[in-house]
């Protein structure tokens, strides 16, 4: 039978091997920040996302986990310094760690570096067919999605979407994880991780006291499905619950 990771010896090992490894020293990457353009069309999908899960929002313990999804998975702001820090930190745990342990850090990256992408697809075609200049509204952005012709890779950022907000789950609720986490967070700080280490911390706390995350991250399966589905066929009013 394969032994159990213990987090609490793996915090010792990480810091141990941190003093003498290259890929483990913090380093600080330069952010341009989103333009006006991207900030506004990222503004305007979390107030989409917050409208479609409202449900969820009202729920004491499902809450955090909603503002987990709007404030670390996507959010109209520049994630250049955590994901420097995910694929820089990731070069050196592999070395030692077992790979569902990074599995939360990788999974996240690739979303983001995919949301990006898409973003960015979506944006040049508001921009330059449509004439968007700073308000959004769902007929431009509709159309305009329907334009950028990428539904597979839409619906990858849906499975990767469900994807990390599982690893996120899974790795709350794994033994110790919270006192690992603790233990981490002072050497965390001294090393320069502070992003990196906020995002997995808030992702833990975010799903610690969730009972059945299963029901959030089938709700957002079959939510944003509907709704690439309705915008494909051209409904009036795509973002619509019922």
């Amino acid at each position: 039978m394969k032994q159990k990771s213990n987090p609490l010896r793996l915090v010792q090992d990480v810091l141990r091997a941190a003093e003498r490894d290259e890929n483990a020293k913090h380093k600080r990457v330069a952010s341009a920040g989103l333009t006006p353009q991207m900030a506004a069309l990222r503004a305007f999908q979390v107030e989409r996302i917050r409208a479609t899960y409202r449900d969820f929002a009202a729920q004491a313990q499902y809450a955090p986990t909603l503002d987990f999804f709007t404030d670390d998975l996507y959010a109209a702001r520049d994630f250049s310094q955590r994901d420097h820090d995910a694929a820089r930190v990731h070069a050196f745990l592999q070395k030692f760690m077992p790979a569902e342990m990074l599995k939360l850090a990788t999974d996240a990256l690739e979303l983001t570096r995919l949301s990006y992408t898409l973003d960015e697809a979506l944006l040049t075609t508001l921009t330059t067919e449509l004439g968007f200049k700073k308000n959004l509204a769902t007929p431009l952005y509709a159309e305009a999605y329907r334009r950028s012709d990428n539904l597979r890779a839409r619906e990858k950022q849906i499975d990767l979407l469900v994807t990390v907000m599982q690893d996120s789950a899974d790795t709350a609720h794994m033994p110790l994880t919270g006192v690992a986490l603790k233990l981490a967070k002072g050497p965390a700080h001294t090393a320069g991780w502070h992003e990196l280490y906020a995002f997995l911390e808030r992702g833990h706390r975010a799903f610690a006291q969730v009972k059945h995350p299963e029901r959030f991250l089938d709700a957002i399966q079959e939510r944003e499905d509907r709704i690439m589905r309705r915008i494909m066929a051209r409904d009036t009013n795509p973002f619509r619950l019922s």
